[in-house]
């Protein structure tokens, strides 16, 4: 694409727009251009917030004062990660703040565009180079800095289409712990964005923040898992009572068929990580104590944790911090259908796998997890509930087309839903385009066997037992 002088100033001042929601251009009094409560004060942000060891009491970011509206506990985790993202990166500075942006202006969204611009321009960038970061050649960065300035759009806009090649090379002009960590970065910018997004989220009056320097108490987060309540699960897609299928129908309207997404899984399985997977005992010195009681066999945390801990650990802090949050008023089992939209949309073999895989500790048979999968990979929904339905094709829309997400979206799932689902779902479903790009990015093995029974400290059932003996006599 070739961007005129207009075109690039348009880019950069794009993000500025955000202030004018503050000062109010809103759809209604009171509420943000995405029909959410406007952001409380910091002073009473504080007030909801955990107990702080550091940084009480100081300005917050507008994103940061609406979720802790709804989720103070998970505002607080996510401020962590926000840090965690912005300031502990191996990846030069200058560098992480371009990618940010790339990522930022790919997915239309004006306030994670200001915030990275502002970043760096505290990191040393000029206004030349920022320019030339939105044309066709960014003459004004190097050619290793360019390749990951295409890894950063590549990984934003079509993260499957990358291949081992660039990652490869990637590897080479940097190495292995900063391209991880790049990978991290890109999977927090997509959740990010499309949850500042769904807020409509107005950037603050004084102009973009620098990263909020806070810690908080780490008895006031969570960091055990929250495991599924057992018992006979109510399945989704089963209780509409012959609703009709109001989701409209475009060509490509999931990825593949079931039995090709099944050889897909089968092949995910058989896939080389693009990186060595380390040993436990290499990094497990690294997380905090508590996080992980024994080795997991899941090749994600070996990934993240083994190469970039200091990036991993506080979403995983943030992801079960939310969970516990949400426990009480979340359909677990309709949320997994969401995420298998996104991984679907995103075209993630990984993370489908693991769909069926926490369908099955949830309580669901191998025959009810091939028909309710069958059921998301078609075009009939109708045995889905319209509120389901709106919010699979919300979530769809949501990680293919970022920039077309708008207020009546939103206002569809909170009047399928009411106000608090309807945060959670907007939120879930911008967190599950992080872990779908963590998997792209790094193109993980999927395990063999589910390793969530460990992961929630589950007993595995006799039936699975039984059913993993038989498969390996079979082999």
């Amino acid at each position: 694409m070739r961007y005129t002088r207009l075109h690039i100033l348009w880019l950069l001042l794009l993000g500025s727009l955000s202030i004018l929601t503050a000062n109010g251009f809103c759809d209604e009094p009171g509420t943000t251009r995405m029909g959410w409560p406007l952001p409380m004060s910091s002073e009473k942000c504080w007030q909801k917030l955990p107990k702080a060891l550091d940084g009480n009491g100081q300005e917050l970011p507008t994103w940061a004062r609406m979720l802790a509206q709804e989720m103070p506990k998970t505002a607080a985790a996510f401020l962590e990660l926000d840090l965690a993202q912005r300031t502990l990166s191996p990846v030069e500075p200058k560098l992480r703040a371009a990618m940010r942006w790339i990522a930022a202006r790919d997915n239309c969204c004006s306030y994670a565009m200001a915030t990275a611009q502002a970043d760096a321009k505290r990191s040393g960038a000029t206004v030349e180079q920022f320019l030339s970061l939105a044309t066709e050649r960014q003459a004004r960065w190097s050619e290793n800095e360019r390749v990951a300035l295409l890894f950063a759009h590549l990984m934003t806009v079509d993260s499957d289409s990358i291949t081992d090649e660039l990652f490869d090379d990637l590897v080479r002009r940097f190495d292995k712990r900063q391209v991880a960590s790049m990978v991290l970065l890109l999977a927090y910018s997509n959740f990010q964005d499309r949850f500042l997004n769904c807020l409509g989220a107005p950037l603050e009056e004084t102009g973009p923040m620098p990263p909020v320097k806070l810690k908080f108490a780490p008895d006031e987060l969570v960091s055990k898992t929250t495991p599924p309540s057992r018992g006979t699960p109510k399945v989704p897609g089963s209780e509409a009572n012959g609703t009709a299928d109001v989701i409209e129908d475009a060509s490509g309207f999931t990825w593949l068929s079931y039995p090709q997404l099944q050889d897909r899984l089968n092949k995910q399985r058989q896939r080389k990580t693009r990186l060595p997977i380390p040993e436990w005992d290499t990094f497990s010195s690294n997380l905090p104590k508590g996080l992980m009681d024994k080795p997991s066999d899941i090749v994600w945390y070996r990934i993240a944790f083994g190469y970039a801990h200091e990036l991993a650990v506080p979403f995983e802090i943030y992801m079960r911090t939310a969970g516990s949050e949400v426990a009480t008023n979340w359909d677990r089992l309709f949320g997994n259908c969401i995420f298998w939209m996104v991984t679907d949309a995103i075209k993630c073999p990984y993370c489908m796998g693991h769909c069926e895989m926490n369908w099955e500790v949830a309580g669901l048979e191998q025959n009810q997890i091939a028909e309710l999968s069958q059921q998301l990979a078609g075009s009939d929904w109708s045995n889905f509930t319209i509120p389901q339905q709106h919010a699979l094709a919300f979530a769809r829309s949501l990680t293919q087309k970022p920039c077309d997400v708008n207020r009546h979206h939103l206002d569809l799932l909170r009047e399928g839903f009411g106000q608090q689902q309807a945060f959670f779902i907007a939120l879930n479903a911008s967190r599950y385009n992080y872990m779908t790009r963590i998997s792209n990015g790094f193109q993980l093995t999927l395990e063999s066997e589910n390793p969530f029974w460990d992961y929630y400290k589950m007993k595995t059932p006799d039936s699975t037992i039984q059913k993993t003996q038989t498969t390996g006599d079979a082999k």
